[in-house]
């Protein structure tokens, strides 16, 4: 109770200091920003207030931010864009637990369900099989490694059984550890025609978790996990019965329109939500206790879309050649959820979307190099064009930092995935990243404003530009496809020899080696580090259990951590 009341004494006294001054993170806004920063400071108090607890999806918080967004937008003179007035409500599962009336029988065994054997998260919700079961092994077929379970075998419409362990056993350096993924050999089952798979062990592989994932995404087919060794069974009359209760909730998008009576549709998009008090995941604290209000993660970018809104609406002929929509995103850390819901709706076709732009912590701008990052430059060839015509006030904004390939763990992925231009703004990542820190009191509301100014210029000269060219980019390894991680994220805008860090996830490895905000990274093993590739590249070399060496700079002292991934 006592660090409660201190902590919350803190955030008064902080309050108070805001609303006499800009904060000690700003820049000081020259007089035509002013106006600017005010407004994106009070957006970002009230979302990032205690009352909206996180703003986690699907609660009580997050509908009061996107009730919040709806008025605002209605404020500025953006017409509903959404399926009830502003709102696009989503589906969101909050429980998943199999019914008593899912059954397994092979042969002439009848399971027990949660003894012998249970549904698994990749397994379709609702779904029945009879019929003949095929014993495939491992389920591997893989020419390089002269190694085929599906030789001879016809699978079309039946369910199979598949060993879940790897020729050799989980190391490493077995040949086959491409193979591990269960997701993967599901998939792979399902092209071969299989319609239900049952999975069993035939040594100490770890069992998949029969705790259900809360999701409405799986494969499509009855999975389930046998805790019976099957490997002497090659074939069985089956009878499989899945049934799945579902339990959800509604989130909710926000849109809102700026018609002009042109052709092609600008998505200008934040995401609303945040991670609650970390407990369900997310938080990089060790024990998270408190909210983390999300004050740069994401309402810096929900003010953005109110300031650009607002200065289009004003505006119209500087922007006269496009449409705008303006979307506030929800269930973004939970994997651009609400992204991919907007974007395989039916709302999403009647725009002729031109390009998107993505709004995702822009409220903490260095002020020692005033950096600007863009990622997804090189999703369209017009991006590094427009950015050249588009001048900047080095006072204010000193430099553009660009990064190329359009995936990117924010909602602009979403879009490039489906063909449209899209790049995402952010000042970068820091210290306070997913901690009960990310408060208004580490916002730096002079330059947001600066970013800002710079968004709706650069939008102006893409006005210019008629349909903006999709391209894909050179994406290769990303830090979404790594086997291994450290649990930390990047300073993006940090430009000396090697990657600082700007965070740590208290719960995961870098953590448990000693890494610490500030280090900077200058090799992995015998990869020296120069750039954020280099260091995915390193990583991308590296499989669970391995052992490396991770060369850092701390201050003026060079260090060598032991890594076991």
């Amino acid at each position: 109770m006592q660090a409660s009341f201190l902590h919350n004494t803190k955030k008064v006294i902080l309050l108070i200091v805001l609303a006499i001054t800009v904060n000690s993170y700003a820049q000081k806004p020259h007089f035509k920003d002013k106006k600017v920063s005010k407004e994106v400071l009070n957006h970002i108090s009230a979302l990032a207030s205690d009352s909206m607890q996180g703003r986690y999806t699907a609660t009580a918080g997050e509908r009061m931010a996107a009730e919040y967004i709806a008025k605002e937008f209605e404020a500025i003179g953006l017409a509903p864009a959404g399926r009830q007035e502003y709102y696009q409500p989503m589906i969101v599962p909050n429980m998943r637990m199999a019914k008593q009336n899912t059954s397994l029988i092979l042969g002439d065994d009848t399971m027990a369900l949660f003894t012998d054997f249970y549904p698994i998260s990749l397994s379709t919700n609702r779904g029945q099989y009879k019929g003949e079961t095929i014993n495939i092994g491992y389920g591997i077929s893989d020419d390089g490694l002269k190694h085929n379970d599906y030789k001879d075998k016809e699978l079309q419409g039946k369910a199979v059984m598949i060993n879940i362990g790897i020729p050799g056993g989980s190391n490493p350096h077995n040949r086959f550890i491409g193979w591990e993924d269960l997701e993967y050999r599901v998939e792979y089952a399902k092209s071969k025609g299989a319609v239900a798979v049952v999975l069993y062990a035939s040594d100490s592989t770890k069992a998949p978790s029969g705790t259900l994932v809360k999701t409405v995404e799986n494969s499509a087919i009855p999975v389930v996990y046998s805790t019976k060794n099957l490997s002497t069974i090659t074939s069985a009359a089956s009878e499989i019965v899945v049934d799945i209760l579902l339990l959800s909730t509604n989130a909710h998008n926000v849109l809102g329109y700026i018609d002009h009576g042109a052709q092609n549709t600008v998505i200008v998009g934040a995401h609303h939500d945040h991670i609650g008090k970390g407990r369900k995941g997310g938080s990089w604290e060790e024990n998270p206790m408190e909210v983390h209000n999300g004050a740069d993660d994401n309402a810096s970018g929900v003010a953005g879309l109110f300031i650009l809104a607002r200065e289009i609406k004003r505006k119209p002929r500087k922007y006269k050649n496009n449409n705008y929509l303006f979307i506030a995103f929800t269930g973004q850390e939970q994997g651009q959820l609400g992204s991919k819901h907007f974007i395989t709706s039916d709302l999403y076709p009647k725009y002729d979307v031109n390009y998107m732009v993505n709004l995702d912590m822009i409220g903490h701008l260095d002020t020692s190099n005033k950096t600007l990052l863009i990622n997804g430059v090189g999703t369209s060839p017009t991006w590094n064009k427009a950015i050249a015509k588009t001048k900047i006030c080095k006072r204010k904004i000193a430099k553009i930092k660009t990064t190329e390939s359009g995936i990117g763990p924010s909602d602009h992925m979403s879009f490039y995935v489906n063909g449209i231009p899209a790049v995402h703004f952010s000042t970068g990542h820091h210290q306070h990243y997913h901690t009960s820190t990310d408060d208004v009191s580490i916002i730096n509301a002079g330059g947001e404003a600066f970013a800002l100014r710079y968004i709706w210029k650069l939008m102006r000269t893409l006005d210019q530009q008629g349909k903006v060219a999709y391209s894909k980019t050179k994406d290769g390894n990303t830090m979404l496809d790594l086997k291994v991680t450290l649990g930390i994220v990047l300073d993006e805008v940090y430009e000396g020899v090697g990657l600082r860090v700007a965070g740590v996830n208290n719960d995961k490895k870098g953590n448990k080696v000693g890494l610490l905000s500030g280090d900077v990274i200058l090799s992995v093993g015998p990869h020296k580090i120069q750039n954020l590739q280099d260091y995915i590249d390193a990583l991308n070399t590296f499989n669970p259990s391995d052992k490396t060496t991770l060369t850092i700079k701390r201050g003026t002292e060079t260090k060598l951590l032991n890594v076991q991934f």
